[in-house]
C-alpha cells in the first residue's frame, strides 16, 4: 500500500515544477520592483507596506528591502511606500508589456526632507518603528523586537532582553535566565530557531536527560550581539515546524544586504557587581586565589558590501565576563502538631548557601551573502557560541531536631535541645561549559512570480562539567556532618525577613574541621550532554493574481535529532585516608574564603566566637593530584549501574515534513489557510538486559527491583550484549489558518489558529527497563508514547500609530491534550507481546484523557511622543500587562504580570528604565508553595561623546529586589520558604561606530 506521506512527497514535488513554469509573467502584463532604503538608520527597511493602484493589491518588502509586483497591467500605475514615521512615499510608473520597472524609495524625514547622510546609531524610536512594520506584516500574531530597543546589552543574555516582552514568563537559576516560556505554556512548549532554523542546545545540568524539559532551549549559549531582531510568533503557519504549541521565537542575524555600506562598531565594556565594587583583587569564586571582580568583555562587527552591491558579509565577535555573588537561604518546617506540642509550624532545617560565580560567554557570527545572478542568491551563516560558568556554591545546614526545638513561636525564633541538632557543610565546584556550532547553508532563486528557495543546517552543541581539569577542585564533599550541635537561632518578627542570628551553644566547635564528618568525595563532575541537529528543507512559492491575489507556497522538511547523555560522577567516589589514615579530616584544608552571606544580614557564630569552618576543594584538589594513593576509590555497583545503564542515554529522533498554504488578499482581508505534514520516527538506543531470573541462574545476586547487585553482575545483565534499537513512530496533519483585517486606516483586526504537538521528554521514551520478578512490574521507558498535540487559538485588535506607537489587546487560548501522565499498563496495552512478561504491570508514561486549557489575554502600549512637540520627540513610553490562568494549576503560571519602560533622548543624552512586576507565581502542583510578588528595574544612560563615540551605563537589578518563596498550609499564616538575593550589576561600554 502506499502511504500517505509517499503520496504527498510527490504531490509536493511534482508541484515544484509546475510552478516554475507558470511562473512567468503574463504578455500583456509587466512587472514592479524596487526596494526600501531608511537614510536614518542606514538599513534597507523589510515590512515597509507597498501598495499598487488602482488594484488596491499590497505586498510588503523583504530582506534588503526588496519588493515586487507581478502581473501589473499596461499602463500608469501608482505605487505607494508607507512606513510608521515617515510620510507616505508615492510614485507614477510606466508599465510596459513584458517589461520590469525598478523604483527605490527613500524614506524622508518626519518633515518631508530627504536624509543624506545616516546616523550612525539608530534610537530607540527607529527600533519600534522597524518592530511595528515587522508585526504588521505578519500573517502570524507576532512580537517583533529590535535588538536595541530596550537599551544597551553587553552580557548579550537573551533571556533578560525578553524579560521586557508580554506574555513573555522567564525561568531562572539563580537569578540567571536560563529558559523562557510564553502565554503561560513550560519552556518545552517553545521553539527557538535562528532565522528559521532549529538550534541545538545542550544543558548537562539535566542529568542524563531525566528531566521534564529535555527539549527546552538554553539561551545560556546564545548571544544577542549579533542578532538584528526576535520574532516572537503566538500562531504559526504550515511552514513552520508544528512543535511549537506555545509559540516560536526566531533570533534574526543580521545581513550585510539590509546595509547600503561599510559599517565598523567596536564596544569596549566592563561589568562590576554590587558585593565586589572594587578594582582590587580578591577571593571568590576561589577558595584562595584573588581575581578581579570586574569583567572585561567588548563587541567589534564588520560588514560591507562589495562587487557592485552582489557580494557582503557581517563579521560579529562578542565576549563578556560578568562576577556576580548570590545570597540564598531555605527554611523547612514541620506541620504536624502533636498532643503535647500544639505549635503549627516548626523549622526543621534551615539551609544558608552563598552564591558567586563568574560567568563568560564568547560568541562569533560570520553571515555572507552573494547574488550569483540576478536571480540566485546564495547565503552561508555561521554561529559559534562558548559560555563558561565558574560557580562555588558554599552551603550550611542547621538541622534542628524537629519538636524538640523550644520557643513559643519558633518561625521567628528557637533554641536546639536535642542530640539529632546538626551542621552540615557542603561545598560544591560548578564548572559548566558549552559550546554550539551551526553552519547552514542556503539558495534564493527568483523568476518572475516564482520563489523556490532551499537550506540545509548542521548545529551541534554540547554541555559539559569540568571542575577537576578546569580548577583542580573536587566536585564536592557530600556534606561533611557535626553531629550533637545544639544553637540559638532568631530573626525579626518579619514573615519577609532572611536574616537569623545564629549563635551556637553546645557540641564541638563548628570553627573547626575537626567537628565534622568525613563522607567520600566526588571528585570529578563529568556529566556532559550533547545534541546534534541535520535539517534540510526546500520551499517554493508563486503569485498569482487571476482576480484574487493569491500566493502559493509548498515545501518539504526533514530534520534529526541525535541527543545523548551521560554521568560518571558515582564512578568517581572517594575515601580520604589522609597520612594517618581515617584519624585524618577535611580540617587540614580551611578555605580562606570569607563565608558570611554578605547579601543578606545573616550571621552565623560558633561555640568559640569564629566563623563557620568551610573546607577548601581546591586544596584537597591538590592533595588528590599530588597524592593520590591518600584516596580510595569507593563506588559500588549502584554506581556502576547508575553510571553505565540509567545515566547514559541516546536518543535519535527524525521527522519527515510537508506542507501546502496560500495566502489570499480578499476585499480587505488577508486570508491565509495551510496544511502540514508531520511524520515522526524515534530510537532509542538502550541495553538489551537479561532478566532477574537469567541473571540469577548464572549466579549473580539481584535485589529486590531485580538489578544486580555486583559490577560483574550488572555488567552480564545490562553490558554484556549489544545495545538495541527501540523504535516508535507516529505521524499527524497540522492544519492552520488566520486572517487580517484593516477596519479602518492603521486599525487592524487579526485572528489565527494553528494545531500543533509537544513531542515526549526524552527520558519518558529512552532508558532501560528494570524488571521486579516479585511484585511482576516492569519499570520501562515507553517508545511507543505518543505527543501532547494542542490546538491554539489567537486573535488580537491593535491600533498603529502614525509617530510611532501601537496599542493592542490579545487574547489565546491552547487546547492541550494527550497529556504525559506516569501510568500502570498491561503488556497488551503498552505494546509487548513476548511471553516472558504476561501478567506484569508495565509502569510507565502514558497519555491520559482529558483536555487542559491555558488562557492569557495581552494589552500593550507604546508610543514616541513626539506628537506632544519637538521637546517630547525622542521620548518614547511603553507598557503592557498580561493575564494568564488554566482550567489546573500549572507551575511557574504567573497569573498577572506588568512591564514598563521609558526612553528620552536629548541631544547628547539619552536615558532609560524599564520595570517588570510579576505577580504571587505557584511553584508546586499543590500551589502550597509559591513565588511571591516581585519587582525589578533595570536602567542606564548614555552620552555621545563625538559623532562616532559614545558612553554607556547600565544596571541590571537597580533596588536588588530578592527572589522569595513563601509557603501557605492552612490553618497557618503563610511562612518564609526560601529567599535569593542576587544583587546588581553595573556595566560601563564604551562604543565607536564608523
Amino acid at each position: 500500500m502506499i502511504s500517505i506521506k509517499r503520496l504527498l512527497y510527490a504531490g509536493l514535488l511534482f508541484l515544484s515544477p509546475a510552478l516554475t513554469l507558470i511562473g512567468q509573467e503574463k504578455p500583456a502584463t509587466g512587472a514592479i520592483t524596487g526596494r526600501v532604503y531608511n537614510p536614518a538608520t542606514g538599513e534597507y527597511a523589510r515590512s515597509a507596506q507597498i501598495r499598487l493602484l488602482p488594484s488596491n493589491e499590497t505586498t510588503t518588502s523583504g530582506d534588503g528591502g526588496s519588493y515586487r509586483f507581478g502581473n501589473v497591467p499596461v499602463g500608469n500605475a501608482t505605487v505607494e511606500a508607507d512606513y510608521i514615521g515617515y510620510p507616505t512615499q508615492t510614485a507614477t510608473l510606466v508599465v510596459q508589456p513584458g517589461q520590469t520597472v525598478t523604483h527605490d524609495f527613500n524614506l524622508p524625514s518626519e518633515d518631508g526632507t530627504l536624509v543624506m547622510q545616516a546616523f550612525v546609531v539608530s534610537g530607540e524610536r527607529e527600533g519600534n518603528a522597524k518592530a511595528i512594520m515587522e508585526q504588521r506584516s505578519s500573517m502570524n500574531i507576532t512580537n517583533h523586537i529590535a535588538s536595541d530597543v530596550f537599551g544597551e546589552n553587553a552580557e548579550g543574555n537573551i533571556g533578560e532582553f525578553l524579560r521586557n516582552v508580554p506574555g513573555v514568563q522567564l525561568d531562572t537559576v539563580n537569578g540567571e535566565v536560563r529558559n523562557v516560556s510564553l502565554g503561560g505554556l513550560g519552556s518545552e512548549y517553545t521553539q527557538v530557531t535562528v532565522d528559521g532554523m532549529s538550534l541545538a542546545a545542550a544543558d548537562a545540568n539535566d542529568t542524563a536527560g531525566t528531566g521534564t524539559n529535555t527539549r527546552a532551549s538554553s539561551f545560556e549559549m546564545v548571544s544577542l550581539s549579533s542578532m538584528d531582531s526576535l520574532e516572537i510568533s503566538r500562531t504559526i503557519s504550515a511552514d513552520v515546524d508544528a512543535n511549537a504549541p506555545a509559540g516560536t521565537i526566531n533570533l534574526r542575524a543580521k545581513r550585510a544586504f539590509d546595509r547600503k555600506d561599510r559599517r565598523i562598531s567596536l564596544q569596549l565594556n566592563s561589568a562590576m557587581h554590587s558585593s565586589a565594587m572594587t578594582l582590587s583583587k580578591g577571593i571568590g569564586p576561589d577558595d584562595h586565589d584573588g581575581s578581579y571582580k570586574f569583567g572585561p568583555g567588548g563587541i567589534f562587527e564588520y560588514s560591507d558590501v562589495f562587487l557592485n552591491n552582489r557580494l557582503g558579509f557581517v563579521f560579529n565577535v562578542s565576549e563578556s565576563n560578568i562576577y556576580s555573588d548570590a545570597s540564598r537561604v531555605t527554611i523547612n518546617y514541620n506541620r504536624s502538631p502533636t498532643a503535647t506540642d500544639r505549635r503549627e509550624q516548626v523549622p526543621t532545617s534551615i539551609v544558608f548557601q552563598q552564591l558567586p560565580r563568574h560567568n563568560r560567554r564568547f560568541s562569533t557570527t560570520f553571515t555572507t551573502d552573494f547574488r550569483a545572478t540576478d536571480r540566485l542568491t546564495l547565503s552561508l551563516t555561521t554561529i559559534y557560541n562558548y559560555s563558561e560558568l565558574w560557580n562555588m556554591q558554599r552551603s550550611m545546614t542547621a538541622t534542628t531536631g524537629g519538636r524538640s526545638v523550644i520557643g513559643a513561636d519558633p518561625v521567628f525564633g528557637f533554641t536546639t535541645n536535642s542530640t539529632a541538632a546538626s551542621i552540615t557543610v557542603n561545598p560544591v565546584a560548578i564548572s559548566k561549559l558549552g559550546e554550539t556550532i551551526t553552519v547552514t547553508p542556503k539558495f534564493e532563486y527568483k523568476n518572475g512570480n516564482f520563489v523556490w528557495d532551499g537550506a540545509a543546517s548542521y548545529s551541534d552543541s554540547t554541555s559539559w562539567y569540568d571542575n577537576f581539569g578546569r580548577h583542580g577542585t573536587m566536585q564536592t564533599l557530600n556534606s561533611p556532618v557535626a553531629a550533637n550541635v545544639n544553637y540559638r537561632a532568631v530573626r525579626p518578627n518579619d514573615a519577609l525577613s532572611p536574616d537569623w542570628q545564629f549563635v551556637q551553644i553546645a557540641g564541638r566547635d563548628i570553627a573547626s574541621g575537626s567537628a565534622f564528618s568525613k563522607p567520600s568525595i566526588i571528585a570529578k563532575d563529568s556529566r556532559r550532554s550533547r545534541g546534534e541537529f541535520m535539517t534540510a528543507q526546500t520551499n517554493a512559492s508563486l503569485s498569482t493574481n487571476w482576480g484574487i491575489p493569491i500566493v502559493w507556497k509548498t515545501g518539504l522538511k526533514f530534520r534529526e535529532e541525535n541527543r545523548t547523555f551521560s554521568d560518571k560522577r558515582s564512578l568517581d567516589r572517594y575515601n580520604y585516608v589522609g597520612p594517618n589514615g581515617n584519624s585524618t579530616h577535611y580540617g587540614e584544608f580551611p578555605s580562606e574564603f570569607v563565608w558570611d552571606l554578605g547579601k543578606t544580614n545573616v550571621n552565623i557564630t560558633s561555640i568559640s566566637g569564629g566563623r563557620i569552618f568551610m573546607p577548601d576543594l581546591a586544596d584537597i584538589g591538590e592533595r588528590f593530584r599530588t597524592n593520590p594513593e591518600q584516596f580510595v576509590n569507593s563506588s559500588n555497583a549502584t554506581d556502576y549501574y547508575n553510571t553505565h545503564v540509567v545515566r547514559n542515554r541516546n536518543f535519535t529522533e527524525s521527522i519527515n515534513a510537508g506542507y501546502f498554504m496560500g495566502t489570499a488578499q480578499v476585499k480587505g482581508f488577508t486570508i491565509r489557510a495551510g496544511v502540514r505534514y508531520e511524520d515522526t520516527e524515534t530510537k532509542v538506543l538502550e541495553p538489551d538486559a537479561r532478566t532477574s531470573a537469567e541473571v540469577t541462574a548464572a549466579g549473580y545476586a539481584v535485589n529486590a527491583s531485580g538489578v544486580a547487585t555486583t559490577i560483574p553482575g550488572v555488567a552480564y545483565q545490562f553490558l554484556a550484549r549489544p545495545r538495541v534499537y527501540r523504535t516508535g513512530n507516529y505521524e499527524n496533519f497540522f492544519p492552520s489558518g488566520s486572517i487580517r483585517y484593516e477596519i479602518i486606516k492603521d486599525l487592524e483586526w487579526h485572528a489565527g489558529f494553528s494545531s500543533t504537538i509537544r513531542r515526549p521528554a526524552y527520558n519518558d521514551v529512552a532508558g532501560v527497563w528494570v524488571v521486579n520478578d516479585n511484585n511482576q512490574t516492569v519499570t520501562a521507558p515507553n517508545v511507543k508514547l505518543r505527543p501532547e498535540t494542542a490546538t491554539n487559538f489567537a486573535t488580537r485588535l491593535a491600533y498603529y500609530m502614525k509617530n510611532v506607537g501601537e496599542f493592542s489587546v490579545a487574547l489565546y487560548e491552547n487546547h492541550v491534550e494527550d497529556l504525559i501522565n506516569s501510568d500502570e499498563l498491561t503488556a497488551a496495552e503498552f505494546g509487548y507481546a513476548g511471553e516472558d512478561y504476561t501478567g506484569y504491570r508495565f509502569i510507565t508514561s502514558a497519555n491520559s484523557p482529558g483536555q487542559v486549557k491555558v488562557r492569557s489575554m495581552e494589552l500593550s502600549y507604546n508610543q514616541n511622543l513626539g506628537f506632544l512637540g519637538n521637546a517630547f520627540r525622542r521620548l518614547n513610553v511603553r507598557a503592557n500587562y498580561t493575564r494568564a490562568y488554566a482550567t489546573e494549576l500549572k507551575t511557574g503560571l504567573v497569573p498577572h504580570s506588568v512591564n514598563s519602560g521609558i526612553s528620552y533622548t536629548y541631544r547628547r543624552f539619552n536615558i532609560y528604565a524599564n520595570g517588570n512586576w510579576t505577580d504571587d507565581t505557584p511553584t508546586t502542583t499543590t500551589g502550597a508553595t509559591y513565588r511571591r510578588a516581585r519587582t525589578q528595574i533595570d536602567g542606564g544612560a548614555g552620552f555621545k561623546l563625538t559623532r562616532m563615540l559614545s558612553l554607556n551605563l547600565s544596571a541590571r537589578n537597580v533596588t536588588d529586589a530578592p527572589y522569595i518563596q513563601m509557603q501557605k498550609v492552612a490553618p497557618s499564616a503563610p511562612t518564609l520558604y526560601d529567599h535569593l538575593r542576587v544583587g546588581t550589576t553595573y556595566t560601563l561600554a564604551v562604543k565607536a561606530v564608523f
